[in-house]
């Protein structure tokens, strides 16, 4: 591969990344995505966001996420126990 198409990509991943910022630190962690997520869906509902806040809206949207991560980890921790009692 040339030069110029090594350039090329590099400039495109480095235009991506911001220089060759990691992708964490320019969107967040996986809550703050999460969350992010979650309000954009509340605002795109045209009751929701005619009848709260945008700040009801982003704390309900983090109440939403715990308990998204607690039945996650709920159901994790059910398939374990699932698959002790087959072994």
């Amino acid at each position: 591969m040339s030069n110029d198409k090594l350039d090329n990509i590099s400039k495109l991943l480095e235009g991506f990344t911001q220089n060759g910022t990691p992708l964490q630190a320019l969107f967040g962690d996986k809550m703050e995505l999460g969350v992010i997520l979650l309000t954009c869906a509340m605002i795109s509902n045209e009751n929701l966001a005619a009848s709260m806040e945008i700040d009801e809206q982003v704390d309900a949207a983090i109440n939403f996420y715990n308990i998204i991560q607690d039945r996650i980890g709920y159901y994790r921790a059910n398939q374990a126990h699932s698959l002790e009692k087959l072994l």
